[in-house]
């Protein structure tokens, strides 16, 4: 069986069985569309994803209460945009539009081999991986200047990619109209650069031990399904 890298998180017991319901509801035949349930999927999952992506490792890293205040006002700027893109697609939606971002939502989720955890995840190809594994070694090794260059170079591209999956192929399958497409085209704006400025900012910062925490978070979310 062929296996690829994906960059996953853990779905919450909650998000995990909001979203298997409404997947087996549509597939099964349901008869409407069900704003409410994507509208409550969406937004629980971006809530997820940027305490794993933003709030998690800071957290562990130990920043300082400037770099947190960053990183916060980051999250809630990426919030913001992506409730609004949520809240007025959600609501547009047809049936057929719910059926196809259900199964779009079960291509992005894999069980665990014991069965016990959901992940939510996008695949990276092998380059990109090895950048991740190179600033893991670099950052071992003592080579912090080069650790942090190799480690910003990793994030905004795996920042690139996670936006194309979570975002901009979701767009692109529902065939929104040009003002949907235009509302989430701002928003996806609006995170990129929020991404890339907390990027930029703090990972040059970083003293030893919170690159070394950094890149070894970051690389640990790297699995193979």
């Amino acid at each position: 069986m062929t296996t690829k890298t994906y960059v996953a998180f853990p779905s919450s017991e909650t998000l995990h069985r909001t979203t298997d319901g409404f997947i087996r509801r549509m597939n099964e035949g349901a008869r409407k569309a069900e704003p409410e349930t994507v509208e409550t999927i969406m937004k629980t999952f971006v809530e997820e994803a940027l305490g794993t992506f933003f709030l998690k490792p800071a957290a562990m890293a130990g920043l300082g209460s400037g770099q947190t205040r960053l990183i916060r006002m980051a999250c809630d700027t990426i919030a913001k945009a992506t409730g609004l893109v949520v809240g007025r697609s959600a609501r547009k939606m047809d049936l057929e539009q719910n059926q196809a971002a259900a199964r779009y939502m079960d291509d992005i989720r894999f069980q665990s081999e014991d069965g016990g955890t959901w992940y939510v995840a996008f695949p990276i190809d092998e380059a990109l991986a090895e950048k991740g594994r190179q600033a893991r070694r670099l950052a071992d090794e003592g080579r912090e200047a080069e650790a942090r260059a190799a480690l910003v170079a990793y994030l905004r591209e795996m920042t690139e990619v996670a936006l194309d999956w979570y975002f901009e192929k979701p767009v692109a399958l529902l065939h929104f109209g040009p003002i949907l497409r235009k509302v989430a085209a701002v928003g996806i704006d609006t995170t990129r650069r929020a991404s890339f400025g907390v990027i930029g900012k703090v990972i040059p910062k970083l003293e030893r031990q919170q690159l070394l925490h950094s890149v070894h978070y970051y690389c640990g979310m790297q699995m193979t399904f």
